[in-house]
């Protein structure tokens, strides 16, 4: 049974410990799924505030999101946040499928956009689907920021403006884009603070496995790789153990320096490989006992 959102958030305030969450997408094999509940169960020994699930807004990837966080809540031990996508839902499915995760015991959601296309009487702003969300239940609600300025922003200010009216919509939170660099979160913290938010700002950590493909779809999601991260890993083969060292170590001195400058929680971009992640966590002092995460994650 999950503990209530409230009781965790109360004993990672009293533990005085940062609050680690890992994200994790429907796996697509047997084997991957097998080897990603137990990692799941190890990772458990973190003391997670919660686990996200990604979600696939259309077809088979839907049913398979919707059955992972059904299990998940059912044999887990840790919440458990449910992305949802506005995009590919008219606003009547899109209510439909939020009163399913609130039958099944959802109580975080992850709410987003999305990448499918919108369709007809469907929610555009996500502003607007943060106040349906809560007119069905009273969901801890995080949404997306992007320290680097989401890709079809026209302005950092413009970025912001919409960050704001999606948190003063009811969201608790949000949960950045993944980046390399420690100052460009503390940048956007100091900006996001000029423009009157208040509410908790989480930085997304992503430690490298193969710094050609981190690279690929970086380009792709607006996060910017800089110059010193492409010298860590020259003359390095991609996939390496080499290379997922360097990530873990570079992950390891940018938590580092978060946790420095007064942050409280870190949220991990697994790519379902969460033992990086593991050690990483490890690594700042946030585990329990002297535990580590099989190789074949």
């Amino acid at each position: 049974m999950n503990a209530p959102v409230s009781q965790l958030a109360a004993k990672q305030k009293t533990n005085n410990t940062p609050e680690l969450s890992f994200e994790f997408f429907p796996a697509k094999t047997p084997r991957m799924e097998r080897n990603l509940w137990r990692t799941m169960g190890q990772l458990e020994l973190l003391n997670p505030g919660y686990f996200s699930m990604t979600y696939g807004a259309l077809g088979s990837e839907r049913d398979h999101s919707l059955n992972m966080v059904s299990s998940m809540l059912k044999e887990g031990h840790v919440p458990v946040a449910a992305h949802l996508t506005s995009a590919g839902h008219t606003r009547d499915s899109l209510i439909e499928l939020v009163q399913h995760f609130h039958n099944e015991g959802v109580q975080r959601i992850v709410a987003l956009r999305g990448d499918a296309d919108m369709v007809e009487g469907g929610i555009t702003d996500v502003a607007v689907m943060v106040e349906e969300l809560l007119g069905v239940a009273d969901f801890d609600i995080s949404v997306a920021a992007y320290p680097e300025v989401h890709p079809k922003a026209k302005s950092l200010q413009a970025d912001l403006a919409h960050l704001k009216r999606k948190l003063d919509a009811g969201a608790q939170r949000a949960l950045t884009q993944y980046f390399f660099d420690a100052d460009v979160f503390l940048r956007f913290r100091d900006e996001a603070e000029k423009a009157g938010i208040t509410q908790q700002l989480v930085p997304g950590i992503l430690p490298i496995h193969d710094f050609a493909k981190v690279t690929s779809f970086s380009s792709r999601c607006g996060a910017n790789v800089p110059e010193f991260m492409h010298d860590l890993f020259a003359g390095t083969e991609a996939g390496s153990a080499e290379q997922k060292q360097i990530g873990i170590d570079h992950a390891t001195k940018l938590g580092e320096t978060l946790l420095a400058e007064g942050v409280d929680a870190l949220h991990f971009y697994t790519l379902n490989m969460p033992n990086l992640s593991f050690e990483v966590a490890r690594n700042l002092g946030v585990s329990k006992g002297d535990v580590s995460v099989s190789k074949a994650a």
